[in-house]
């Protein structure tokens, strides 16, 4: 069994170090074998990847969010990241990831119950 070490994630930049640079750019903090960090890594390199998508998606302002499928690919790669940093969390960023909600994302729908319901 590999041993884990501390990590800390900033979820904006994409970030995996294991140290914390500066406590403002600290979204969450993990504990992780390197295999898992590589993990993370690469999920946030295809999330990247699907943001990029994203913009050029946005340069057709009649195509609606929820209706769109460069938007619903970035939304489930952020969803896998956040259920791997809550798998991998200390006590913190596990109840943190779940007081947003973000581990309730439905891939069919893509639609968040929240916004369903102002319908």
């Amino acid at each position: 069994m590999e041993t884990r070490d501390t990590y800390f994630i900033d979820i904006g930049s994409g970030d995996v170090v294991p140290h914390a640079v500066e406590a403002k750019s600290v979204s969450y903090q993990i504990q992780a074998t390197p295999e898992e960090v590589t993990k993370l890594k690469a999920l946030f390199e295809k999330n990247y990847d699907d943001e990029v998508s994203t913009f050029t998606r946005a340069q057709i302002p009649f195509r609606e969010y929820h209706k769109d499928p460069e938007n619903a690919q970035y939304d489930h790669s952020m969803h896998k990241i956040y259920q791997m940093i809550h798998k991998l969390g200390n006590e913190e960023t596990r109840k943190s990831i779940e007081e947003m909600g973000v581990l309730n994302y439905n891939k069919e729908s893509n639609i968040r119950e929240d916004i369903e319901n102002l319908k």
